[in-house]
């Protein structure tokens, strides 16, 4: 069972983001219209997420990832024409141009960069101070965050700079090693805890704890009602052939 702070408290006005299944979103309506810059940890070759929000609100956003190289997606190109799987072929060409196309907008910015604190035997990184810089807007950032089990490393920054944040959508790995941490960062950030999702890419521990599950915050969210039900109408599966994660949840 997960403790008993990782439950939302009420009912929030919340809205999906990006695709279906992996690499959507729930995230408050309120902190959409609140935001003045998007900052995005984790891109791979999708930014769904980053797109549909561009849709609501047309703020800047600067995205992170070392991973999303040419290279990577010539070569998902390649492997696809090779295997004659002509119609991922296509996509993969079509995402290359259209991933090119998004981040070239002006108002738009990709940083081949991890995000991290030091120096990395495979990546160039950049610290959470050194993104504030960059980012030369000083309050209302709403972050995506996806980084593969780095996020351990910037909660603290999170919680320091909670007070510039508006929320915050931030994907947990190794949760049944972490939950103190998770616990501890629910607690310590000036942000409302506004939903909870499990990813079922990631199975559930012995004792039956998801692995991998993604979380929601916002600032001021607005109650709509007490009732709480998970998984949320919005909800998808992020592997749809296997079947959902339930939560549960100590009374403690």
């Amino acid at each position: 069972m997960l403790p008993k702070n990782f439950k939302p408290i009420a009912n929030y006005a919340l809205v999906r983001l990006g695709k279906d299944y992996d690499g959507g979103y729930l995230i408050n309506k309120e902190s959409i219209e609140k935001t003045k810059l998007l900052l995005s940890f984790g891109i791979c070759d999708d930014f769904s997420f980053e797109d549909d929000f561009k849709k609501h609100n047309n703020c800047p956003i600067i995205a992170f990832d070392p991973t999303s190289t040419n290279k990577f997606f010539l070569k998902k190109i390649i492997f696809n024409f090779l295997k004659c799987e002509f119609i991922n072929f296509l996509d993969a060409i079509s995402n290359f141009y259209n991933f090119k196309k998004f981040f070239n907008k002006k108002e738009n910015l990709f940083v081949q960069k991890k995000i991290g604190i030091g120096g990395s035997l495979n990546y160039e990184t950049i610290t959470f101070d050194e993104i504030l810089l960059l980012s030369k807007v000083n309050s209302n950032f709403f972050l995506k965050i996806d980084i593969e089990g780095s996020e351990y490393r910037i909660l603290d920054d999170l919680v320091k700079n909670s007070k510039l944040i508006v929320g915050i959508a931030i994907e947990f790995h190794d949760v049944d090693l972490h939950l103190e941490k998770i616990s501890n960062f629910i607690e310590e950030i000036d942000l409302d805890l506004v939903h909870i999702h499990a990813n079922n890419y990631s199975k559930p521990d012995k004792q039956g704890i998801p692995t991998a599950i993604e979380l929601t915050f916002a600032r001021n969210p607005i109650k709509i009602g007490n009732n709480l039900n998970l998984p949320h109408k919005l909800d998808q599966k992020n592997d749809p052939n296997s079947k959902n994660i339930d939560l549960f949840f100590t009374e403690n």
